[in-house]
């Protein structure tokens, strides 16, 4: 049994203003080299001889915020009533008997490629990013909370970062200052104000939330054909930009003089927070001077042609840089699509189509999701990573089965799909069934915990593992959830 360890912080504890600022900066956490785990923080340790081999070498999550339609997308219902079904037509896939979305004809084209989930349902149908993501529900806040969402530092992990503090997938980048974790183009809920639950190291330590990037401004219409500027968009983690002042010289120089007088602090330099902090400088400042991992976030380095295919928007070129840095050698990478501003506009909303919900279907989120994801298959495949890339799709929750007053359809958890592709998974595979009118499960439901426990299976981590929350108490990884073996290759 592996067993691993979390902060040993007490519940009732008040954060300190250093641990408050630090975690305010937690979009730049410590990388963890998996022979480096213990000591300032989380601590493994084989407890028993249990050995799960893996299968998969790395991870790509693309979430999509909001929740998507299984109608219009991977289920449709094209005998239901029109009131259920919608206006869009259904068309067939490469998959005997499987049809699909109208606005997804890339991705039916491929659906040889991937393993489908029909059957995912869950119990809460609010923005609940914490259940997808970690597979259990927020301990405090909710994921609406403005600003930092006191929270998090008691929630399960993200799980990224479980993987990440697990050193499952095990990968050392070849100049040893790539991290571990990522998540692009922003922090989850950034442009709207949010700390949104879910994405982060959780009871595990901040030292484990992902090295998250950051661009573009609340209001803007990123994620819509044409949102982003191939020549002005960069993806930069938050404070690890050099300015126009700064060159890696005096960078050098800086961090010399910082190093001497930190030197002179012994006493204070033994508390566990300022390691903390200290270690994310030292991130910081790898991070800036990284050659490899500057390369690997350059889109200019691809052909438009390349960059085309998968969008000119902030969704599509994230994907490409996920598939840049898996090659570049970060194991663990995760693609949002997320909310831009709160606002009457459906444009700025992501995949929440409470409203206009056809209109924001047809114009960019079927089209710019389709053409993402059919690029990294098949640049996957092409550059002989799929079989070592394991590939998931995910979003918190479906639409409802009736077509709102508003042409919108609201939240539901009833059932609705997730994707799989790439490393152990068996491709062409469609496991779960849902009801005539696609409200409910049929057959073979699935929880969210049991999407995440597959991914930890072909990660190798162990159904046996365990890690240790605040107050001590060892709790099974898994969980409630089972690894999804009608997809398994």
């Amino acid at each position: 049994m592996l067993r691993l360890l979390g902060n040993a912080k007490q519940v009732c504890q008040p954060l300190t203003r250093r641990e408050t600022l630090f975690a305010a900066g937690a979009s730049l956490p410590a990388l963890l080299a998996p022979a480096a785990v213990g000591g300032l923080g989380p601590s493994a340790a084989l407890a028993s001889p249990t050995v799960a081999t893996p299968r998969a070498k790395s991870v790509i999550c693309l979430f999509l915020f909001g929740g998507w339609s299984q109608y219009e997308t991977f289920d449709p219902k094209p005998e239901a009533a029109v009131e259920v079904r919608g206006p869009f037509q259904s068309i067939p896939s490469c998959l005997p008997g499987l049809r699909v979305g109208e606005y997804l004809p890339q991705l039916a084209r491929r659906m040889d490629r991937l393993a489908l989930v029909n059957s995912v349902n869950s119990a809460d149908a609010n923005h609940n990013t914490s259940l997808i993501l970690t597979g259990r529900e927020a301990v405090k806040g909710g994921t609406a909370t403005k600003g930092f969402n006191p929270g998090i530092p008691f929630d399960w992990p993200f799980f990224m970062s479980a993987l990440q503090a697990l050193g499952a997938p095990r990968t050392t980048p070849a100049d040893g200052a790539m991290p571990n974790n990522l998540c692009l183009p922003n922090r989850l809920g950034r442009l709207e104000g949010y700390w949104r639950t879910g994405p982060y190291g959780g009871f595990l330590g901040p030292q484990f939330d992902p090295v998250c990037t950051q661009t573009g401004k609340a209001g803007e219409r990123l994620f819509q054909p044409g949102g982003v500027d191939f020549q002005q968009l960069s993806f930069t983690p938050a404070g690890a930009a050099l300015g126009p002042d700064l060159s890696l010289d005096l960078l050098s120089r800086r961090h010399s003089l910082l190093t001497q007088l930190e030197s002179a602090r012994p006493a204070l330099d033994r508390s566990a927070s300022v390691r903390k902090y200290s270690h994310a400088q030292q991130q910081s400042l790898d991070l800036l001077t990284s050659e490899r991992f500057r390369t690997a976030l350059d889109l200019s380095r691809e052909p438009v042609e390349t960059r085309e295919r998968y969008g000119r928007n902030l969704f599509g070129q994230s994907v490409l840089t996920a598939r840049r840095l898996v090659e570049a050698g970060v194991p663990l990478v995760t693609a949002l699509w997320d909310c831009t501003l709160e606002s009457s506009d459906i444009a700025l909303l992501s995949w929440d189509t409470h409203w206009d919900h056809f209109q924001a279907c047809r114009e960019w989120l079927l089209p710019g999701f389709d053409s993402a994801l059919a690029a990294l298959l098949d640049d996957l495949e092409q550059r002989g990573l799929l079989d070592e890339t394991l590939v998931l799709v995910i979003s918190e929750m479906g639409r409802t089965p009736k077509i709102n007053t508003r042409s919108g359809r609201d939240h539901w958890v009833g059932t609705y799909p997730a994707l799989f592709a790439g490393a152990g998974i068996n491709p062409g595979t469609v496991f779960g069934r849902s009801d005539a009118q696609g409200a409910y499960v049929a057959a073979d439901p699935v929880q969210p915990a049991d999407l995440l426990a597959t991914v930890y299976h072909l990660c190798g981590v162990p159904a046996d593992t365990h890690i240790v929350d605040t107050l001590g108490r060892p709790l099974s990884l898994y969980g409630p959830g089972s690894p999804i073996h009608g997809i398994l290759a």
